[in-house]
Formats: C-alpha cells, sequence, structure tokens
C-alpha cells in the first residue's frame, strides 16, 4: 500500500484491511502496527475521495485491535487533521474521528480513553478563536457523540464537564446561528450526564437566567432555546427550577420577533412534556400564552378565523356555508406573502396545546371553555399548513374526551347477527355520573353546546380546502367529533357535509402516492359512523345522492375502498331498518327499497366478479347477509332466490366457507324471513343444514364455531321440517366431539358445550321418535362417557365450588331437552346415576346431580322415586364414596326444588354425614342440606342454625349450608328468614378458623345487600373492633357490597368509603389486603363512589407499592435459604386496584405519579412486573405522551427481566416462568416502542436498537411488533 500510487491499488488495499482486521483471528505486531496507522493516516490526505473515505473507514476497524498509545497517536494526527486548510480534509478528518468514537464500546478501556485524551483536544479546538465555524460545528457534533456514547465514563471525570462547559457556554454568544444552536445541543446532552448539579447551577445561574433577564435578543433566543432543550434532555434537574425559568420565558415572547415566540412557545412544550409536576401551577399562564398566539397574525387585519366571532353555543340554521367561499379565496391570496412567518408561531401554539391536552386529563373541563373556542376560531386560519394543525390538535381534545369519559367505548360495534337499534347502537351503559357530575361545565355538555358551530365551520373549510390531506383532516375530526358524541350536532350541516362526501368519492385517483385512496376510506368510514349514531329521518332526503356514491365504491377498482364501502353500505342497511326482538318491524319506504336494491345489484356484481380479493368478497357477503336480515322480505324472488344459492353455494368454497357459514346463520335467524312464510327461505335451511353439519368434520377451529353457531339458526328455523337423513348426519358429525378423549383428533372440551346446545336445539326442532332414537342410540353413550371421565374434572371442581361452567350449563339444557323430546325420565336419572357412581373421581357427582335436578325441573313426577333411592344410599353403611356423594349432592339438587319435609329422616340422615372421615362426604353433606333447606326453610334451616351456635366441630359445615340457603333463595323469601341468620353469622365474625370466618362474610355481604339501611350499620361499627379477625371478616362483607350491580344502597354506602379504606393502613396483613381487595372492588363496579375520595385515596394505595423491607424474611428449608416476602400479597393487590382506576377513573388521576408507581413496579416480584405491563400498554393507548416522556426511566428494569440467565439446576417451572415473564415483556416493548422516537427517548430507542431487536429476543419482538400493530389498526 506504501509503495502504490495508484488510487484504485490503494483503495482496494484498504478494503482488503478492513475485511481483514474484521475476522476474530486478526493481530498485529508493535512494528506492523506503527506502520499500518501511519500508511492509512497519510491516505487521508490522498486527492481521491473514495481512498480518503476508505482510510477513516478503515481506521475504525482497526481501533479495537491498535495499543492505547497509537490510539492516542491516531486521534492526535486526526485532530490536527480538522485544522487543515483544505476543507474536503477537514471534513474526512472529523468523519473519521466520528467513526473512531463509534467504534469504541462504552465502559471499555478505550472509552476512558477517548473520554481523557479526545474530549480535550476537541475543547481546545472549540476555545480557539482561530477555529473556523465549520471547524467548530464538527468539532461540536464529535463532542454530543462522545458525551451520548460515552455517558457512564463522564460522570466520573468531573474536571473535563467543567471544561466542557467552560468553552460551551462561550459559543453561545457565538456571531453565527448555526454554532450557537449546536452549542445548545451539546449542553443538552452535557447536563444530564453530569457528576453532580453544580454543573447546572453554573449554566442556570451564571448563563440563563442573565440572558433571559437581559435585552439582547440573539442571548434572549438562544437562553430560551438552551432551556427547552434542558427540559427534554435533564427534566429531573431543571424541573425543580420551573418556577424561575418560565415566568422569563413566557416574558420574551411579548418581544415583537416570531423567532422568538416560536422558540417560546416549543420551550414552553418541553416544560409541559417533561415537567409535568413542576408545571402544574403554571399552566394556567402557559395555556393563556399559547392560546394567546394561536391568535397571532399581525399581517391579517381580521385577527382571527373566519368564526371568531361566532356565538360558540350555537350557530344560525339559515347561514350558507358556502357564502363566503370567492371571499376566503381572495383573503388567501391576498396575504400570501413568503416573508411572513407568523404562521410559524400560530403552528408551535397548537402543538403546545395539543401537548396540554394531551398530557392533563384532569383539566378536560378547563379546555373545553379556554381552549377550545379559540381552536374553532381558528379553523379557517389562511396558512393552510396552520389549519391542519389546528384541526388536528381539536381532534386530539376529541379523542381525550373519548378517552376519559368514554373508555370502555368501541368504533367498530357489529351485532353479529346482524341487529341494531333504531339510533346510535353505539349506546350503551355508561355509569349515571358521567354527564351530570360536572353539569353544563362538563367536557361533553360543553362539546354538545359548541357543536353546531365545530359542524358549520369544518364543512366550510372542506369546502374551501384544495388539498385532499387537509381535507382528509377535516374528515378526521369529524369522524371523532361523531364518535364521542355518537350522534348529534350535525343536523344542520348535513346537505352541505354531502356535498363534501360527494366531491370527495369523486376523487381522481391520480399519482403513486394513495392519498385519494386514503381520503375516501377515510370518508367510508366518517359514513359509516354517522350512519351508525344518526337516525334515517335526519339524512333521508340525501339518501339519493349518497347510495350511488356507496354503490360506486362498491365497484371501486381499489379493493381498500371496496372493503370500506362494504361496511359502510352494511351499517346503512341497518339504519334504514332496524330489527329488534323487542320491537315491531318498521315498513320499508318505497324510495328505501329502491336504494337497497341499488346497494343489492352493487354487492351481487362484485362478489360474482373475478377482481375482487378474498377479503373484499368476504366483507361482501356479510353486507348480503345484513341486506336479507334486514329486508328480506323486501327483495324480489329472483334477487332473494339468487342470494341464497350464492350463499349455499359459498359453503363450499374453502376460502370464504368460515364467513359463508356466519352469513348462513345470519339470514336463518332473520326475523324478517318468518319461518313458514317464506318457503324458498324454509328449503334453503333445509337443504344447508347438511352441508353445513359436514363442516363440523373439518379440523379449523373458527370453521367449527360458526358452523355451530348456523346450525342453531337453522334448526331454530326448521322446526318439524328436518328430515330423518339429515337429522341423522347431525348427530353423526356431533358425535365425535363429545369425545372423552382429549388427545383425540375430534376431542375438544371447550366444542363439547357448542355441540351439546346444538343436540339440543335439534331435540326441540325435531322432537320425533325417529330423532330420540338417534340421539340416545350415537349421542348419549358418549356423553354419558364423558360426564364420568377426567376430562370433566375442572367442570365438576367447579360446579361443586358454586361457579358456573360452560360444560355443565350445556348438559343441563340438553338432558332436558331429551326428556321433552320423548326420552323415558326415569331410565335417563337411572343411566345417568350409573354413570356418577363409576366415574374414576368423586367430583363427577356434582355434575351428576346437576343434571338429575334438570331432569326433575322438566318431570317433577319422578322426584320420589329419586328420593327415595337416593335416601337409602345416605342411610346405608356399605356405600362406596362415589355412590354416597352423588346420592347427597343429587337429594340436595331435588331438595331445592321439590319440598322434602316428608322426608326428615333423609335430612337428619344427611346431616350425620358432617362427621365423616372423607372431607368430599362431609362437603356434599353441607351442599346437600343447605339446599333441602331451601325447599322449606320453616323445617330444615332451624337445624342448620343451631349447628353454628352449639357445635364448633360442624360450625363451618354449618355455615357452608347456610351459604347454600342465602344463595339459592328468592330475595322475598331471603328477607322474611334473614333476621334469623344475621345473628349466629355476625356472632362468628371473631372464629379463629378463617375458612369459618370467610363464609361467614360471604354470608353477611349477601344478607347486607337485603337490607343495607339496617345491616350496614351493624358492619360499620366492627370496623374499629380490637379483633383483627372481626375486622379481616367484616371488610370482606363489605367487600360483597361492591361486588353487586345494584344501585339502591348507594348513598348508604358513599358516605361510609373513607372510613372502609382507613383498613388499607391496619397493622394485620389480612386485613390490609382484604381493604384493598374491596377498593378494588369498588374500583371495578361502582367507581362513582370513591372518585371524590381519590385525592386521599391514591397517595395511601400508592404507598402500599412500596417493597417494605421488614416484611421481608429468610426461612431455611435444610441447607438452603428462601427469601420469602409477606407484603407481596399487598403490593399485588395494590396493583391490581391501580388497574381498576385506570379503566373506570382515568380522568381523576395524576398520571405522572401513577406512572412512577408503575415504573416502580417493573423492578418488582414477577407477578408484580406482569401487571405493571399490563398497565403500560393500557396506558400507551390511553396516555401515548405522557408515557413516551417517562420511557427511558423504564430501560434499567426492561433490562435487568431480559438479562435473566437461569441457572444449570433450574427446574423446569422455573425456566417456563421466566420465559413467560420475558416474552410478557418483549411483548410490552414491542407496544411501547410505537410511541417512542430516538429523539424523545434516547435510552429508549437504543435500548430497543440494540438489545431487544437484536439476538435472542430479536424474533419473539418482530412477531410481537407484527401483533401489536394489528391491535393498533382494530383501535383505530
Amino acid at each position: 500500500m506504501h509503495a502504490s500510487t495508484s488510487n484504485p491499488r490503494s483503495f482496494m488495499a484498504l478494503q482488503d484491511l478492513q475485511t481483514e482486521s474484521r475476522l476474530p483471528s486478526f493481530g498485529i505486531d508493535d512494528a506492523t502496527e506503527y506502520a499500518l496507522v501511519d500508511q492509512v493516516l497519510g491516505l487521508v490526505r490522498d486527492v481521491n475521495g473514495e481512498v480518503k473515505g476508505g482510510a477513516v473507514r478503515t481506521l475504525s476497524t482497526l481501533v479495537p485491535h491498535l495499543s492505547p498509545p497509537r490510539i492516542q497517536t491516531t486521534i492526535d494526527r486526526l485532530v490536527a487533521l480538522t485544522s487543515d486548510p483544505d476543507d474536503g480534509v477537514r471534513d474526512i478528518a472529523s468523519l473519521g474521528l466520528k467513526m473512531v468514537v463509534g467504534e469504541v464500546q462504552p465502559g471499555t478501556a478505550l472509552a476512558q480513553t477517548c473520554c481523557l485524551r479526545l474530549a480535550p483536544e476537541v475543547v481546545k479546538l472549540l476555545g480557539d478563536p482561530s477555529s473556523s465555524a465549520e471547524l467548530v460545528l464538527d468539532s461540536l457534533d464529535l463532542l454530543s457523540d462522545i458525551l451520548s456514547r460515552f455517558e457512564t465514563t463522564i460522570r466520573t471525570l468531573p474536571v473535563i464537564q467543567s471544561s466542557i462547559l467552560k468553552a460551551s457556554t462561550s459559543l453561545l454568544s457565538h456571531g453565527r446561528a448555526a454554532v450557537r444552536k449546536r452549542t445548545v445541543s451539546t449542553l443538552a446532552v452535557l447536563i444530564p450526564s453530569a457528576a453532580s448539579a453544580d454543573v447546572f447551577d453554573k449554566l442556570i445561574a451564571g448563563t440563563v437566567l442573565p440572558a433571559l433577564q437581559g435585552s439582547d435578543a440573539e442571548h434572549l433566543h438562544t437562553a430560551v432555546s438552551l432551556v427547552g432543550a434542558l427540559a427534554r434532555s435533564a427534566p429531573s434537574l431543571i424541573g425543580p427550577k420551573a418556577g424561575e425559568l418560565v415566568p422569563p420565558v413566557l416574558k420574551a415572547a411579548e418581544r415583537d420577533d416570531d423567532e422568538a415566540k416560536e422558540g417560546v412557545l416549543q420551550c414552553l412544550e418541553g416544560f409541559v412534556l417533561r415537567c409535568p409536576a413542576e408545571t402544574g401551577g403554571l399552566l394556567s399562564a402557559i395555556v393563556d400564552k399559547a392560546v394567546e398566539l394561536l391568535k397571532y397574525d399581525p399581517n391579517f387585519a381580521g385577527g382571527g378565523g373566519d368564526d371568531e366571532d361566532e356565538d360558540m353555543t350555537g350557530a344560525s340554521d339559515d347561514d350558507d356555508a358556502f357564502g363566503e367561499d370567492d371571499e376566503e379565496e381572495e383573503l388567501e391570496d391576498e396575504y400570501d406573502d413568503e416573508d411572513d412567518t407568523s404562521w410559524k408561531v400560530r403552528r408551535s401554539a397548537t402543538k403546545l396545546l395539543t401537548t396540554c391536552i394531551s398530557t392533563r386529563a384532569d383539566l378536560l373541563a378547563n379546555f373545553y371553555s379556554t381552549v377550545s373556542p379559540a381552536l374553532i376560531a381558528r379553523f379557517g386560519d389562511r396558512e393552510e399548513t396552520v389549519r391542519v394543525e389546528v384541526w388536528a390538535t381539536y381532534t386530539a381534545l376529541l379523542k381525550q374526551t373519548m378517552v376519559v369519559t368514554r373508555p370502555h367505548a368501541t368504533q367498530n360495534s357489529q351485532n353479529t347477527n346482524g341487529g341494531a337499534s333504531p339510533r346510535g347502537h353505539l349506546k350503551r351503559k355508561r355509569d349515571e355520573d358521567e354527564m351530570d357530575t360536572e353539569g353544563e361545565a362538563s367536557p361533553l355538555a360543553q362539546l354538545q353546546a359548541q357543536t353546531p358551530t365545530i359542524a358549520k365551520s369544518i364543512v366550510k373549510q372542506l369546502t374551501v380546502a384544495r388539498s385532499i390531506p387537509t381535507r382528509q383532516a377535516g374528515f378526521v375530526l369529524l369522524h371523532e367529533l361523531v364518535a364521542v358524541l355518537e350522534g348529534g350536532g350535525l343536523e344542520t350541516q348535513i346537505p352541505a357535509l354531502v356535498q363534501r362526501v360527494e366531491a370527495a368519492l369523486k376523487t381522481s385517483d391520480s399519482g403513486l402516492s394513495g392519498a385519494a385512496t386514503s381520503f375516501k376510506i377515510e370518508v367510508l368510514s366518517f359514513l359509516a359512523l354517522f350512519f351508525r349514531t344518526h337516525h334515517v329521518k335526519t339524512f333521508s332526503d340525501e339518501l339519493a345522492k349518497l347510495v350511488p356514491l356507496i354503490a360506486n365504491a362498491i365497484g371501486d377498482r381499489f379493493n381498500k375502498i371496496a372493503a370500506e364501502a362494504f361496511l359502510t353500505a352494511s351499517e346503512l342497511i341497518k339504519v334504514l331498518r332496524p330489527v329488534s326482538t323487542n320491537s315491531q318491524l318498521a315498513q320499508l319506504a318505497s324510495a328505501h327499497v329502491a336504494q337497497l336494491t341499488t346497494i343489492y345489484e352493487a354487492t351481487m356484481k362484485k362478489l360474482t366478479g373475478s377482481e375482487a380479493d378474498e377479503d373484499v368478497k368476504g366483507k361482501g357477503m356479510q353486507t348480503l347477509g345484513t341486506l336479507l336480515y334486514h329486508s328480506g322480505d323486501y327483495a324480489p324472488g329472483d334477487h332473494l332466490a339468487a342470494s341464497l344459492a350464492f350463499l349455499r353455494d359459498r359453503l363450499r368454497n374453502e376460502v370464504q366457507r368460515v364467513t359463508a357459514v356466519a352469513v348462513v346463520g345470519q339470514v336463518a335467524a332473520s326475523p324478517v324471513l318468518k319461518p313458514g312464510s317464506f318457503e324458498a327461505v324454509d328449503t334453503w335451511a333445509q337443504e344447508c343444514l347438511p352441508e353445513v353439519s359436514a363442516l363440523l368434520r373439518k379440523v379449523h377451529r373458527p370453521l367449527k364455531i360458526a358452523a355451530f353457531n348456523a346450525l342453531d339458526a337453522l334448526l331454530a328455523r326448521g322446526g318439524g321440517a328436518v328430515s330423518g337423513d339429515t337429522a341423522q348426519a347431525i348427530v353423526n358429525d356431533l358425535a365425535p366431539l363429545l369425545a372423552a378423549d382429549s388427545g383425540s383428533a375430534a376431542g375438544d372440551i371447550n366444542l363439547v358445550p357448542h355441540a351439546l346446545l346444538t343436540l339440543s336445539n335439534l331435540l326441540t326442532a325435531s322432537p320425533s321418535d325417529e330423532t330420540v332414537g338417534l340421539v340416545e342410540e350415537v349421542a348419549l353413550p358418549r356423553v354419558l362417557e364423558l360426564i364420568a371421565s377426567p376430562i370433566l374434572s375442572a367442570a365438576a371442581t367447579s360446579t361443586a365450588t358454586g361457579h358456573s361452567n360452560p360444560v355443565v350449563d350445556a348438559l343441563t339444557h340438553f338432558f332436558p331437552a331429551l326428556v321433552k323430546a320423548g326420552s323415558v325420565a326415569g331410565e335417563l336419572i337411572a343411566q345417568l346415576s350409573e354413570a356418577g357412581r363409576g366415574a374414576a373421581q368423586t367430583g363427577a357427582g356434582a355434575v351428576v346431580a346437576k343434571c338429575i335436578g334438570a331432569v326433575i325441573v322438566e318431570k317433577p313426577g319422578e322426584a320420589t322415586k329419586v328420593v327415595r333411592e337416593n335416601e337409602k344410599v345416605v342411610k346405608s353403611a356399605k356405600a362406596s364414596p362415589n355412590a354416597l356423594i352423588l346420592a347427597l349432592l343429587t337429594l340436595g339438587e331435588v331438595g331445592r326444588v321439590v319440598d322434602l319435609a316428608s322426608h326428615k329422616g333423609a335430612f337428619t340422615k344427611v346431616v350425620e354425614h358432617f362427621s365423616s372421615q372423607s372431607e368430599d362426604v362431609r362437603r356434599a353433606a353441607a351442599y346437600a342440606a343447605g339446599n333441602v333447606a331451601v325447599g322449606n326453610p320453616s323445617v330444615f334451616l332451624s337445624t342448620i342454625l343451631d349447628l353454628i351456635q352449639s357445635d364448633d366441630r360442624k360450625r363451618y359445615l354449618a355455615l357452608q349450608a347456610l351459604k347454600e340457603v342465602i344463595i339459592h333463595s328468592s330475595p322475598e323469601s331471603l328477607s322474611a328468614i334473614s333476621d334469623q341468620l344475621w345473628t349466629p353469622l355476625f356472632e362468628n365474625c371473631e372464629a379463629q378458623e378463617e375458612g369459618t370466618r370467610n363464609v361467614a362474610a360471604d354470608c353477611l355481604g349477601q344478607l347486607t345487600v337485603i337490607n343495607p339501611a339496617k345491616y350496614l350499620p351493624q358492619l360499620q361499627t366492627r370496623l374499629s373492633s380490637d379483633s383483627r379477625h372481626t375486622r379481616a371478616t367484616v371488610i370482606a362483607a363489605l367487600r360483597f357490597t361492591f361486588t353487586n350491580d345494584s344501585t339502591t344502597y348507594d348513598e348508604l354506602l358513599a358516605p361510609l368509603i373513607v372510613e372502609f379504606f382507613k383498613l388499607m393502613h391496619d397493622e394485620d396483613l389480612g386485613v390490609r389486603r382484604l381493604a384493598l381487595s374491596s377498593l378494588n372492588s369498588a374500583a371495578h363496579n361502582k367507581p362513582y363512589l370513591v372518585r371524590s375520595h381519590l385525592d386521599s385515596l391514591l397517595p395511601e394505595l400508592y404507598a402500599q407499592t412500596v417493597v417494605d423491607e421488614n416484611l421481608i424474611r429468610m426461612v431455611e428449608m435444610g441447607p438452603f435459604k428462601h427469601k420469602v416476602d409477606d407484603g407481596l400479597d399487598i403490593r399485588k393487590t395494590a396493583y391490581e386496584c391501580m388497574h381498576s382506576l385506570l379503566d373506570t377513573c382515568l380522568k381523576e388521576i395524576d398520571l405522572q405519579a401513577y406512572l412512577s408507581q408503575v415504573i416502580s413496579g417493573l423492578s418488582d416480584e414477577d407477578e408484580v412486573k406482569k401487571l405493571c405491563y399490563v398497565m403500560l400498554m393500557k396506558l400507551a393507548h390511553v396516555a401515548p405522551i405522557a408515557v413516551s416522556q417517562r420511557l427511558d426511566e423504564t430501560v434499567p428494569a426492561f433490562t435487568e427481566t431480559l438479562g435473566i440467565v437461569l441457572k444449570d439446576n433450574a427446574v423446569k417451572q422455573e425456566a417456563e416462568r421466566t420465559l413467560e415473564l420475558q416474552k410478557s415483556a418483549i411483548r410490552t416493548l414491542a407496544v411501547l416502542n410505537r410511541i417512542s422516537s430516538s429523539a424523545s427517548t434516547p435510552k429508549f430507542s437504543s435500548f430497543i436498537t440494540n438489545t431487544v431487536a437484536t439476538g435472542k429476543t430479536a424474533s419473539e419482538f418482530r412477531e410481537s411488533t407484527r401483533q401489536s400493530q394489528a391491535v393498533a389498526m382494530d383501535l383505530d
């Protein structure tokens, strides 16, 4: 390389050297190293640009292999070259230094060398008066790289920090603006890595404050920029000084300088984003300044937007929305001044307001009274860029309103059967206090008052807007407006709005950007929402224009447009002919019939064509199904026949059959195509039955679910017309799905309920001897085998503990249906009893007993025989455990619906089994005793109460029996006996056994709901009991009152809230945990009771999330020591409560304080970490800006979690837990990454790029990212 003078050969040699130096085996001795580095450095001055570039690239690859002296030599020579008079040499030397720095790994000895040797050299260049501006700019860039890359090392070098600060601050008064700007960026990197606060304090006191208070415009502007940059990079340092800095920054905006005003607004945005707590008291002044500068337009005499003088409470119906079009365009032309930069100020003001709105949900009502009118007044800003920003800001306000006031809203809710309510089936039950707590000052109330003005203004702007992105932004705003209000407010603007829709959907698709396509999709999405939330009367006159537009969109060559048009058409169909099982069907006007015909023809044309993709055809079939479901009775005969034939044919199409099956079920269930009134539909339904049934043999599970639903609808329609062959086909197809072997191809316990319910529907639709015989021969043996198999152990367990189970529920439908269809009840009961006695596990008796009880309800005449047979078993000393348990449970099921007063002996024997050696027998006896007492409490209840009061050994079982009485008795019956029950239950509050207290608490809670006025005060008196057991029982009882949906006693409960939750500080951990659990129940079920107390409750709740070292102890287990954290359950319950509050009380939560606790929880135990992951993902959706500003703080915790390495001897369960935890972390990171940016969250972005998206987590992260993007699209 030295001997060669050929540039190509030098370049090739450099390339070879780069390749070699990247090999792990590469190494060089001292002599070679010296010569090699000298030669490469010499080529930096080569006349050929490619050779110079190759030289610095080679140096960067050699650095990891060089000795410290040689690295210093390299740095010194490159630094010297940065002062070369040749611009090319200087630039390549600066690039070389950057590349060298980029190759050095942080935390290594080389990093130390860069900081100790290179940084001082760069500082010298900055302080050299002879350094050119270009050299200073390059040096500042290099210094920023060193500070950011070697932050940890820089923290240990205070002398270097001080020298950098001194050199940089002197450049803040540099004559060139680019240098001042680059200096601000460098200082923003330096300050967070400073070893102490002295560096920061010196900067603020010695440079920033004097400049802010001075008169020099350039110094002031630089100081404002520096404060804004520090607010973003070092919020923890600058936040406490917000009170000193923000007022002079605000004052700087009073200068007659557009650049200064823009800088002030950007600086304030940094404060609001990064220092929300410290700027809380200053936010009002900040918002006022933003609103003031939003109106800043010195070159326009009008000063404001086109609607500035309008009354915000409404708009005249007679106003011509288009009367000022020409004037508007003239104004835009008249004031199109290239020297006017005031628009930048207004744009920055809107961005600041967006930040305020997005981070302070608690001030939403204030924003509607101060910010909203100002934004509306600027909807017509003469600068299009500003206009779009204003609309975006108002859209952010609407989205925040949606999050706060409609936390569970979904913008794409569709009834699976195609049904809809007459107006706005988006409507859903929400808390009664949502609109009333603040009266006319509530956000929604203020928005409703301003909506007429908003609608008038935005529709006018859609008229004058020229560019597609601007018009699309207008429809996005309208979409959010309609979504928040769920209809209303646009009525007076509908004719003008339809003109805008018409113009939008006729926009030509020219160019490659796809802007017109995206625009049309947005307009169609708006139309769908508009239809869904408005009564047809409000837009009926415009359908003559709209329907052809929708039909044309259905036929559009772009599949995405056609798919969205189908969704829009479906919403229109639903509102034109709403159907409900509770209301009479409305008649269709002749004009609407013609319009639906237009949609039908467009739909069928698209479906039968060849150009549409499968997604479009799927949505087209859904539209066809909706059309037939709502208006099939108006369809001409040929149209109906063609539609039915098409759908039946689609059942054979492997790609489309899932959608086709769903649509077939929808059409079969149509209330307008009533069975018996439409022979063609009835015949079609019978023809579809075997084809749909055959799909149950397929492996695809979603297809099976759809087939079950369709079969149920078809059977409900078919009635006695189901043929024997069809019934046989259905039974044969269902039988394999009842397999007891979960490992078989057909066996899937989750499909069993569907199969049983379909069998029940078949028996109901065709109750013939032939059908009954088929079911008894083919399906019943499998059902009985299933009941006795271990696969139902979970169902048996849930049934025994009183929880509902879908399999058991389906069985209790199936057996009565079989009896009702003609099966002999007695024989069926005998078969069930035999299956129960022969079951592999004792828990199956609970399932069998439920089934026998259901049969008795259908055939009460069998009760006497059943009781007599099971009474014998209960009294027999030779009965097997399975038989005895089954007999006890059966007596309970029968006794609940049949009075067993004539069988007192059986009841006495049941109670005697409270003393059985078998826990399963004792539990079954308690269940039986309680349920028999339900059938006749006057005869049997006293025995249970006596046991509670007199027999310590049987008290727990007697309480379990009493719990059954309370659960299964009607409210009227319970009211009559509540006083009898209260005293013995209340006396058991102090029981030593936790199980006894828990049962007593459940019973007390349920009785309290029956008569809250009487029993709530009695519970309240014991909240302060000296007995921790009593306090625990009482708070557990009160927790039940929060889980009940009734609001009748809320007024009695509300005054006691604070007193209840004082127990969060109880000295007993059990009481404390129950108090937190009760708060969680209240937050989830009755949030309106706790909202007004959150200011005092939240700090106490957050205190419970802190790790208490006093509750951590070491337990010796043989040679090992094991850490036990007694406070973990407390913290976990506290975080669960925080999660519930996020769902129901977002508006009342200080998000920054909340986020601090969540971030802290990321370093807690695994159970807490997983909860915090869930909360972070939810927060990323509802408060993305607030979360994004704290992402850097999450990096240490995530790094630790993903860095967990298991020991070689780790057990399988531990490995699985760790893997699942890390997967949860990666899923969370994928969601958080969507709201991050390298500018605002550099540490987080670097962590994702260098750690998560590479190595062993890369694949999981990519998949999680894909899933999070899909979810985000659904939410949008």
